[in-house]
């Protein structure tokens, strides 16, 4: 199951790059658009989700491989996609989306080698 998580993890964090890349620089080439593209709560929602998430294939990741780096990554790529969005609203869109696409770019990095090592882990053990 915890694969599942991981997968899962890879899927929203790449879906949050996408987005964070869309939604601060498609207005500045059709600014018009900039109306439709500011919904504060989106970001809260997926940020929550993302938050509470995470833990379910990072903590047993790391008790399989015991790699605390993964961790290190994870968390700090958590903290780059909330202050991504607690900078929202107080800098400019490139800015807060900018230090969530980062954030996102190492929670990726993070899931991708959690099921890497954990799928190695599990042929070494076997």
């Amino acid at each position: 199951m915890k694969k599942v998580w991981d997968r899962l993890g890879i899927a929203f964090s790449s879906a949050c790059v996408v987005h964070c890349i869309l939604v601060a620089f498609l207005p500045i080439f059709f600014p018009a658009i900039s109306v439709y593209t500011h919904s504060t709560w989106v970001h809260v929602v997926v940020g929550f989700i993302i938050l509470f998430t995470s833990p379910l294939a990072f903590i047993p990741g790391y008790r399989k491989h015991g790699l605390t780096w993964i961790i290190g990554t994870a968390v700090s790529g958590l903290f780059f996609i909330l202050l991504g969005i607690l900078l929202e609203g107080h800098f400019s869109d490139q800015v807060s989306h900018g230090v969530s696409i980062f954030g996102s770019i190492l929670l990726v990095f993070g899931h991708a080698k959690n099921l890497q090592h954990s799928h190695r882990h599990q042929h070494q053990c076997c």
